[in-house]
């Protein structure tokens, strides 16, 4: 089943607030902010609740939305990469906004 974040012609902000607000998503772009490069059981440990099975559908929405990169090596096990496509590094910056303001606001609460 493919998941999709809004129907045909919808709203593209409601879309992409939509995605964004998708539970691990905007971890998942933090993350990899962080990192150029980070493989799928890096990505898992840092997020420690997120199932396999979710961070999967998570990581397939992203790179479908074209987000992300995954590069998949011939290795044994199998290798895979993630990282930001230059889209995925403007979400980034937004997602780091987003950080930053909800950081101040919760030290303006404590006052």
């Amino acid at each position: 089943m493919v998941h999709t974040t809004a129907p045909e012609n919808y709203c593209n902000v409601d879309k992409y607030l939509s995605l964004i607000s998708t539970k691990w998503t905007a971890h998942i772009i933090y993350l990899l902010s962080q990192h150029p490069v980070m493989r799928f059981g890096q990505i898992q440990k840092q997020l420690a609740l997120v199932s396999s099975k979710v961070l999967s559908s998570r990581l397939k929405l992203l790179e479908a939305e074209k987000f992300i990169w995954r590069e998949q090596q011939a290795t044994i096990p199998v290798t895979v990469n993630y990282g930001l496509t230059p889209k995925g590094q403007e979400l980034a910056d937004i997602v780091l906004k987003i950080v930053e303001k909800t950081e101040s606001w919760s030290l303006d609460g404590h006052k």
